[in-house]
């Protein structure tokens, strides 16, 4: 998995909670059917432009492909803290920036019983990463605040860390059904979900 810059990317949880309904419900399999044509003709993404709809595809399409059949039902008959639970986990599957940072920020300071992060955590994590990534150091400036950004949005809107008053982030842990984390530890991403389960 590779370092990429998705600033344009945002969470997509209804989008991708559609998709799975729509793929589901009609016995559809991706690499059997025209995706972005099926998705386009049913306005599954809810697009107002055509460049709106290449934005939501592209993410989605990637996102998509480290999705199970299980993990699709849930996605769809799940509560939202739950279905959050699986976007959040096909986008750490997907974006090593976001994952490392889970990994290495919020679950080193969970098991250490540190709950909150404050914006120095965000800055001293790209600040190391511009140092062992060449890709990572050749974003521009704009780029690494957007993915400052994005992880505190992406992380917020999957339920494991939360705004506080002072601009800190207190870290908190879904409680998240045990049939997917069970479908995650059969057929999914042992490691991913190794970093959500701290």
């Amino acid at each position: 998995m590779k370092y990429a810059a998705i600033t344009g990317e945002n969470f997509y949880y209804s989008e991708m909670k559609n998709v799975c309904e729509f793929l589901y419900e009609n016995g559809y399999k991706i690499e059997e059917i025209d995706f972005k044509q099926k998705l386009k003709e049913n306005d599954i993404l809810d697009c107002k432009s055509e460049s709106n709809f290449s934005k939501k595809y592209q993410t989605v399409n990637k996102r998509i492909k480290a999705i199970t059949v299980g993990l699709m039902k849930k996605i769809i008959t799940e509560n939202i803290e739950n279905g959050k639970f699986i976007n959040l986990y096909l986008i750490l599957c997907m974006e090593r920036f976001v994952a490392e940072f889970m990994d290495e920020v919020v679950r080193e300071k969970f098991i250490n019983f540190d709950y909150t992060l404050v914006e120095s955590d965000f800055r001293n994590y790209l600040k190391y990463k511009e140092e062992q990534s060449e890709i990572v150091n050749n974003w521009t400036e704009s780029g690494k605040e957007k993915m400052l950004v994005k992880i505190k949005n992406f992380l917020s809107e999957g339920g494991f860390i939360k705004k506080q008053k002072d601009g800190s982030y207190k870290i908190s842990k879904p409680l998240i059904n045990e049939e997917i984390i069970e479908e995650i530890r059969e057929n999914g991403n042992k490691d991913i979900l190794k970093i959500m389960l701290y």
